[in-house]
């Protein structure tokens, strides 16, 4: 035991650093490998079983009247150790459809449902770990449609392809064609630019 407190006096502090984080790292992935999830069972990284009932808290998110109160939702479900899944960001999608606003009062300078539900995947693939799928994507296209904002849909096609239902795309023409009649394509600032600046065509990388 002399010998071993000695070897570690005259060990530099820097290798006394790494040895400890090995065996900290070697403990930490023991202990991860041992409460990981299985079968039907969720456990976060600490071990505790998660929940997987989320129709509850669906069914609330489908009920509310203005769609930050399904953010506030969802805070919650995490509070319980009951994450989201993919069904429950789909409810979200379809709540900020649904709702007028984000907000009792109405909406405000600068809302949008295309952003919000941008944001909302956003967090479901980085803090979720889920992807999109087609049901997502074609609720953000709705979105765009509304609030007809034709080139958010074109890129949304283009930077998905083979995903939006051709109906959705259909009906975003129909309001680009429409802006283009009306000589409201473009801002009016902007309209008074050259036409060569608006020829770009959108590519996904």
């Amino acid at each position: 035991l002399k010998l071993q407190f000695l070897y570690l006096i005259a060990t530099p502090t820097h290798t006394l650093v790494t040895m400890f984080s090995r065996v900290v790292g070697k403990a930490t992935l023991a202990r991860a490998v041992r409460f990981q999830s299985s079968g039907a069972v969720r456990r976060d990284l600490f071990g505790y079983e998660q929940s997987s009932e989320v129709g509850p808290w669906n069914d609330k998110i489908s009920k509310v009247p203005f769609w930050n109160d399904a953010g506030e939702l969802m805070v919650e479900m995490n509070q319980a150790n009951c994450p989201p899944d993919l069904s429950t960001y789909k409810e979200v999608l379809k709540t900020i459809l649904r709702c007028p606003s984000k907000y009792d009062g109405g909406l405000i300078e600068g809302e949008s449902k295309f952003c919000a539900m941008m944001d909302a995947l956003e967090e479901m693939e980085h803090r979720g770990k889920t992807k999109a799928d087609a049901d997502c994507w074609n609720s953000v296209m709705e979105a765009a449609i509304e609030e007809k904002d034709f080139r958010a849909g074109r890129a949304l096609v283009a930077c998905v392809p083979n995903t939006i239902n051709q109906a959705l795309i259909d009906a975003n023409e129909k309001i680009a064609a429409a802006a283009e009649a009306a000589g409201t394509a473009f801002p009016a600032e902007l309209a008074k630019q050259p036409e060569s600046l608006f020829d770009i065509d959108i590519k996904a990388n």
